[in-house]
């Protein structure tokens, strides 16, 4: 075993000391860093002002002044600094939604403030437009070759009204005798024809303020209180609280989705990033010889087993090293009850279950090829083990329990994947799930480290062509 050992060390070193593996480790962080800081500085640049004129054919006479009324600068900027209020809401009901205490959240709050919402103001765009109420007997046709002339670049120095919109609201918008099937009254479309180049924020006001008008100047018609059917027709806002033995806590819908996410990352990376490293270096040293003098020395089953080992220890220091900064944060942001620590230990038992199934792969593949471009071919089995649970993670995540998901946690290869993500859900699993699933990953790990060490001892002193799969499974049969 001491031989065993001194390879790992060697194959630790030779991926941890590089500046390539340092670098790798901390630039993802630091560009997250980085765009969390100064994404809200670089979009504080202020969006260009709309200049132009929207034209209305009313056909049915009620709904153009209350487009006029609507685009008033009174009324856009109302509308304006209703929308920074509704983002300022969303911030802190966000805030309310990561479960933060009130002294964490406060201070989320004043960095958002300074920051996120002046960039949120500058990226409403300011608007100057005027409404143009055209005869109802107006041609459309007409009336659409003036938006032709809309360059998207207007400014108010040169006084050009510019036609940016038109709104074309026929008289059974509005009332009409005709019924769906459904018996109730069935309108005819407004149209709104823009100009290309015309904001899409500008644009999606236009047909806000043009239908909210239309249903207005329908209940109008009707004899309706416009202002106390509105009132009535308010989305209602909630309270939402989770009963615990301690008490009712507010429900953390982020952690639901982004804890299981985080553990289903960590695991990929971490068992993606050592079994590359494991790849690479095998073919490395078989392509440059170096195999042949290491072979001298050690047995191929000593040499395959460092090999696996010292790059096991790559990832268990990839996934402690980020797992760490993840528990950090929690704690940082008073959210440490969001993680049940056994979790942890058990994200680390089926890390070593699913870094030695994917490294035995790749110790096999290494071995069995000259260069890197060879071993595209052989890669399905693995890209397969690690793409499948991404796939499933969502039906999954969404019902833990279910047949599917107890199904798969058995299913050898990536039961150790499902399992992370079904024990970090919101729903507790079976108990004894826990260790079949992972009696059955070590069964897979046994007959894997088997099938890995047959085709090492073939393939690694092996040149030429190089072998497809159904030649890999003949070596594995030989005694």
């Amino acid at each position: 075993m001491g031989k065993v050992f001194i390879i790992a060390w060697k194959e630790f070193l030779a991926t941890v000391a590089t500046k390539g593996f340092i670098l790798g480790m901390l630039i993802p962080p630091f560009i997250m860093g980085v765009a969390f800081t100064l994404m809200p500085l670089l979009m504080n640049k202020k969006a260009p002002t709309v200049y132009g004129h929207i034209a209305v054919i009313d056909r049915s006479g009620v709904v153009a002044p209350r487009i006029v009324q609507a685009f008033t600068p009174e009324a856009v900027e109302a509308r304006r600094a209703e929308k920074l209020k509704a983002g300022k809401q969303a911030i802190e009901q966000g805030t309310k939604a990561l479960g933060l205490k009130p002294e964490t959240a406060s201070g989320i709050q004043k960095q958002v403030d300074a920051n996120s919402m002046a960039a949120a103001q500058n990226l409403i765009p300011d608007t100057n437009l005027t409404v143009q109420v055209l005869p109802p007997e107006t041609s459309v046709e007409d009336a659409k070759r003036e938006i032709l002339k809309a360059t998207g670049r207007e400014q108010a120095a040169a006084g050009n009204a510019a036609r940016l919109a038109l709104i074309v609201i026929p008289e059974t918008t509005v009332k009409t005798t005709q019924t769906n099937e459904e018996g109730q009254p069935d309108f005819t479309p407004f149209q709104l024809l823009t100009a290309p180049r015309l904001d899409i924020e500008v644009q999606s006001d236009v047909r806000r303020q043009t239908s909210k008008a239309i249903v207005d100047s329908r209940l109008a018609t009707a004899g309706e209180d416009v202002a106390k059917i509105r009132g009535i027709m308010q989305v209602p806002t909630v309270e939402e609280s989770a009963v615990t033995a301690q008490g009712d806590t507010k429900i953390n819908e982020v952690a639901k989705i982004m804890i299981p996410a985080a553990f289903m990352f960590l695991l990929w990376i971490s068992v993606f990033s050592s079994g590359q490293y494991l790849l690479t270096s095998t073919i490395e040293e078989k392509s440059n010889r170096v195999m042949e003098v290491l072979l001298s020395a050690v047995s191929p089953m000593q040499l395959m087993m460092g090999k696996i080992i010292g790059k096991g220890a790559v990832g268990l220091l990839i996934l402690g090293l980020y797992s760490s900064v993840g528990v950090a944060s929690l704690i940082f942001f008073a959210m440490a009850d969001l993680l049940a620590w056994h979790n942890l230990i058990l994200l680390f038992v089926y890390f070593a279950i699913a870094y030695v199934l994917i490294a035995c792969l790749m110790a096999s593949i290494g071995a069995a090829v000259n260069d890197i471009n060879e071993a595209q071919s052989l890669m399905a089995p693995v890209m397969i083990v690690l793409v499948v649970p991404m796939i499933l993670w969502m039906p999954i995540l969404r019902n833990p329990n279910s047949a599917f998901a107890q199904v798969c946690s058995f299913v050898p290869m990536i039961n150790p994947f499902i399992m992370v993500l079904r024990i970090s859900g919101s729903e507790p699993i079976p108990m004894w799930q826990i260790p079949a699933s992972i009696a059955v990953g070590l069964l897979t790990v046994v007959f894997m480290c088997y099938a890995a060490a047959k085709i090492f001892r073939i393939g690694v002193l092996m040149y030429g062509k190089p072998p497809n799969l159904p030649t890999l499974i003949k070596w594995i049969r030989m005694a």
